[in-house]
């Protein structure tokens, strides 16, 4: 196929020609099947549903896949997980709670860090086109290009 061909052909289309071509067909059948689970569903029908006396003798090295089964009852279920979640291990903070610090109490400012504002003032006089001749040290002088009240 030329060039010209396969670009009017478009790549969806040459996509599922490729695919659909012999040799794609014969690669897929060669492929094995996935092999059968382990267990299956009558092994689980034998095995008795865990009971509380199960949950009293878990540790934290315990399988606990028993108890979050299918068929299990609920409070079997949430006594095995309140007993995992017992453990010390899952009460570590991990820096991801952004929430947990009290963000009403402002940090002071440290002198280090005042000292890198000192800049700012002149930054934005220039900026903002003052010179410092023009305040002659009065706060509350008016920028000349800004409009004033009572004036039109």
């Amino acid at each position: 196929m030329s060039a010209s061909d396969m670009a009017e052909e478009g790549f969806l289309r040459r996509w599922a020609r490729l695919k659909s071509s012999p040799e794609m067909v014969e690669q897929a059948a060669a492929v094995e099947a996935p092999l059968p689970a382990v267990h299956t569903a009558v092994e689980e029908e034998e095995r008795p549903l865990p009971t509380l006396d199960d949950v009293a003798r878990l540790t934290p090295e315990s399988d606990y896949s028993a108890f979050v089964a299918k068929g299990v009852d609920k409070a079997v279920q949430r006594m095995a997980l309140k007993k995992l979640f017992a453990d010390p291990n899952f009460a570590v903070m991990d820096g991801l709670d952004i929430y947990i610090s009290d963000y009403n109490k402002a940090a002071p400012l440290t002198d280090a860090m005042l000292a890198t504002l000192r800049h700012a003032p002149g930054v934005l006089d220039r900026l903002l086109g003052r010179d410092k001749d023009d305040d002659d040290g009065d706060p509350a002088a008016v920028d000349e290009g800004a409009p004033t009240q009572g004036t039109t």
